[in-house]
């Protein structure tokens, strides 16, 4: 669904969830403006139990003079077009008065009960959701700085102040977003009161430990979920932890707020882990959050508590990998098998066609960002279904060749360069060029029968995590050169040599 597709109606209400958080409030306000812009009789509202009381909302709703107001629930039938906004109609977080028509734009699981709809649960925010539907349709956000405020706002408290970023499109919002800083920091400094402050102290007084693991748990009230992120960060300053999850029952399961120093533990990677069939999560690689539903957990794991169930995978996930460092890995190379690639149309970009000689950048592609410094001694290799790796020239030239075949993948996400620290963004589609492996490529692999995180030649700070049934591999005129291969793009890369 676009937003021009409900430029049709003449009057149209945007309903936030009960109780609404900073995120709401700015996915609104963007629809508001929006059509507001349009000449369309536009309001924002809200119902519930309660009204708001929170500081840092009634401060930002006033600085940014964002027009919500509280619809009491007997109020009847809503005229026009109901718009939901960060929930879905007929769900729980939401009163669903009765409307003529009723559209949903959203960032959480569900099956919306109306055709309009506009639903991304991968996103860590719904204001990034309107962002990218507001610049879809030309909107200009950056003209206003009241909005862009918002909408950073929104995705800062969602996202446990930036730390769950689960998609690069969060990231894109954050870095390009001109806002009020003084507001926000304003409306940060107004986040926690006396009652979370004690939350915060108990949490911490009453932590457990794996200490097999460095590993803390504490556990909090319930509470506001960016309150976890505090004690999460504060727990983590002890020196016996490497890795702390802070978790706090919210409706419907617990809100969890990991934390790692250690380069062994990516917190993304952990809190999937720990939510795996039970719920969600992302983040950075050492912040991270996520949500596991009681009921999933319920149907997964009968009869096991959350403690026990979060115990019980703590212990499995630090049991579950294998720690490789490619620059000391000398594996026995009989076990690995020899494959060429096959000739199918991938990319490159070469960074210096655009870019000074030694920039730093951060690349951003869907599996994350990765930093890097444009000495001039490699290329970005951009694979199949959109991935990036760095390559050096000298290997690439000896192993691929440009081609006038189109490279004409449908990705997802199109990956991106910033420039650091001035934060200067390139889209990477109109630098890709076409090129194919030559007849003299070839790779030795090994399935792998674990997982395994693998300290790589080129980033030794973070690891490339393979599974089970991926594809641990190195170059044959480089026996150190090990990476990974997801199993998906292996099947369509390579084929054995006999």
């Amino acid at each position: 669904m676009r937003l021009s597709d409900l430029d049709k109606y003449s009057e149209i209400t945007i309903q936030c969830h009960d109780n609404p958080d900073p995120d709401a409030i700015a996915s609104a306000f963007g629809l508001y403006r929006y059509y507001q812009q349009r000449n369309i009789k536009v309001r924002i509202i809200y119902s519930g139990r309660f009204k708001i009381r929170k500081s840092n909302l009634m401060l930002m709703i006033k600085e940014l003079d964002i027009p919500v107001s509280y619809l009491d629930a007997a109020s009847g039938n809503i005229s026009g077009l109901l718009l939901t906004v960060d929930c879905q109609y007929g769900q729980g977080n939401v009163t669903s008065p009765a409307a003529d028509d009723v559209a949903v734009i959203d960032h959480h699981n569900g099956t919306a009960q109306t055709d309009l709809c506009e639903i991304r649960p991968e996103l860590g925010s719904c204001a990034t959701l309107v962002w990218k539907m507001l610049t879809d349709e030309g909107f200009d956000v950056m003209a206003d700085r009241s909005l862009c405020t918002a909408l950073y706002y929104g995705l800062m408290t969602d996202t446990g102040n930036f730390s769950e970023l689960s998609h690069p499109l969060d990231r894109d919002m954050r870095d390009i977003l001109i806002v009020n800083e003084t507001q926000i920091r304003m409306f940060t400094n107004s986040n926690i009161s006396l009652e979370e402050m004690r939350i915060t102290g108990e949490a911490l007084a009453g932590y457990e430990s794996i200490s097999t693991y460095s590993c803390g748990i504490l556990k909090a009230d319930e509470c506001d979920p960016n309150i976890l992120g505090i004690i999460s960060d504060m727990a983590l300053q002890v020196a016996e932890f490497n890795v702390v999850i802070a978790y706090g029952h919210v409706s419907g399961g617990y809100k969890l707020s990991v934390r790692s120093c250690t380069r062994e533990v990516l917190a993304d990677e952990f809190v999937r882990f720990l939510t795996d069939r039970v719920g969600s999560g992302g983040g950075h690689d050492y912040k991270a959050g996520g949500f596991i539903s009681e009921d999933s957990l319920a149907k997964n794991n009968p009869g096991i508590d959350f403690y026990e169930y979060l115990d019980m995978t703590v212990k499995h996930y630090f049991e579950s990998f294998l720690i490789v460092n490619a620059a000391e890995y000398s594996p026995d190379m009989n076990e690995f098998g020899k494959y060429m690639k096959n000739r199918l149309v991938t990319g490159y970009i070469d960074p210096l066609t655009f870019l000074e000689k030694n920039t730093r950048i951060t690349v951003r592609t869907l599996e994350g960002d990765t930093d890097l410094v444009t000495d001039g001694t490699f290329i970005l290799m951009v694979g199949i279904l959109g991935e990036v790796y760095p390559m050096t020239k000298e290997k690439f030239a000896a192993s691929y060749e440009e081609t006038d075949a189109a490279f004409d993948r449908e990705l997802e996400y199109v990956p991106r360069i910033y420039t650091q620290p001035e934060g200067t963004a390139y889209d990477l589609a109109g630098y890709i060029r076409p090129c194919v492996p030559t007849q003299t490529s070839y790779i030795y692999a090994k399935r792998l029968d674990r997982n395994v995180k693998l300290f790589t030649k080129w980033y030794e700070e973070k690891y490339m995590r393979g599974s089970a049934g991926d594809y641990i591999a190195c170059r044959t005129d480089d026996v150190h050169d090990f990476y990974i291969i997801r199993s998906d793009i292996f099947d369509m890369t390579y084929s054995p040599v006999s």
